[in-house]
């Protein structure tokens, strides 16, 4: 199935034909947090804004019959009526931003498909390809009634792999596909539907080598119909990608002063921001002048901050003692983030000592004549 993915190397020759052009227009700006790459109310396609558009037919180049229009307020986008056929779009590279994994990323679309029939049930009439710069991501296949995600590399490579169950035909949807870390996220109007780890597709070999490999394109959208076993009727929407997403983990405040009177205290460690995916880091309570065993309890856990959730607390119990001594220190570490950046990572409490000297009085003895 491989020289059916052929039309997608083509739309990534001509995107880079354009992208060259672009160049030579304007100047490269620095890109924002939010760039919208398709703004469906402007009145015209995709391929009008920020995309290449390439329709080719490998059994008879002369007569394409997929086809793009605008009907407000959408670009009708048609490759049903034969699935020989490949249509689709790819993002002109000068707009389209740095794709981190670690820094977090979000792809916002709306999307709706009219119709879509396929001869092989590892295809699909509409797919998205979203890869970062490190070439991870995933390529997300729509049918009617299903949405699924492309497996990478290895013998599977482009089979099924895990899928929801959605009516992709009912309106036009707006989708969210989030990226932190290695897992992504599908949400439909605002509904989880799907969810799992990224992939490659590197294994995938261009049928001329003359021609660059749509799956080792750092920084890749790529929006259409990629096989020659399915073909689909779809409206498309807006499209926007989000950059600089992943919650960053901190602990509030990084000094603290408990009395030595207290044996237990509760400490917050925060989000700067929900987070759509899950995310997780470790911490663990360490000895400074303070000894563990003695004036705390030493421990280290992992906190998970599911959607939505803000904070975590660490429980911290106290060791109390009636000797005097110095005011003593003893530090909270956090380490090993998943799905979200470390921030502040270190807080140092100090034990405010409470005891009185303990001192022996010794009275003169005076012997009078």
């Amino acid at each position: 199935m491989r020289i059916q993915r052929i039309w997608v190397v083509t739309a990534v020759c001509l995107a880079t034909l354009l992208s060259l052009t672009s160049l030579l227009q304007t100047a490269s700006a620095t890109p924002q947090a939010t760039t919208l790459l398709y703004n469906s109310s402007l009145g015209n396609t995709l391929s009008g804004q920020n995309f290449s558009y390439q329709a080719l037919d490998t059994s008879n180049p002369f007569s394409i019959q997929a086809s793009q229009t605008y009907s407000a307020p959408v670009t009708i986008l048609n490759s049903a009526n034969d699935q020989n056929e490949y249509v689709g779009y790819t993002v002109n590279q000068p707009a389209m931003p740095t794709l981190n994994r670690a820094a977090g990323f979000q792809l916002r679309f709306d999307l709706r498909i009219v119709s879509e029939n396929h001869a092989n049930n590892d295809r699909a009439g509409f797919n998205v390809i979203l890869l970062s710069e490190d070439l991870y991501g995933v390529e997300m296949a729509f049918w009617e009634d299903e949405i699924w995600v492309q497996e990478g590399n290895g013998a599977s490579l482009f089979t099924q792999a895990e899928g929801a169950l959605f009516n992709t035909t009912n309106a036009l949807t707006s989708y969210e596909l989030t990226v932190i870390s290695n897992t992504y996220l599908l949400v439909a109007n605002g509904t989880p539907l799907l969810s799992g780890n990224l992939r490659q597709y590197t294994d995938w070999t261009p049928p001329f080598m003359i021609l660059p490999d749509p799956y080792e394109q750092p920084n890749q959208l790529f929006l259409g119909d990629d096989t020659s076993s399915a073909g689909a009727t779809v409206w498309l929407g807006d499209v926007a990608i989000e950059t600089e997403i992943a919650p960053t983990i901190n602990v509030a405040p990084t000094a603290v002063s408990l009395p030595e009177t207290i044996t237990q205290t509760t400490f917050i460690i925060n989000l700067n921001t929900p987070s759509p995916i899950t995310a997780t880091v470790q911490y663990s309570l360490t000895a400074g002048t303070a000894v563990a065993g003695q004036d705390f309890v030493a421990s280290s856990g992992t906190l998970t901050f599911t959607p939505g959730n803000l904070s975590e607390n660490v429980q911290i119990t106290l060791l109390p003692d009636d000797q005097f001594e110095p005011d003593e220190t003893f530090s909270l570490q956090l380490f090993n983030v998943v799905n979200g950046v470390l921030g502040e990572d270190t807080a140092v409490f100090t034990l405010q000592d409470d005891d009185m000297p303990n001192y022996d009085l010794y009275l003169p003895f005076i012997n009078k004549p």
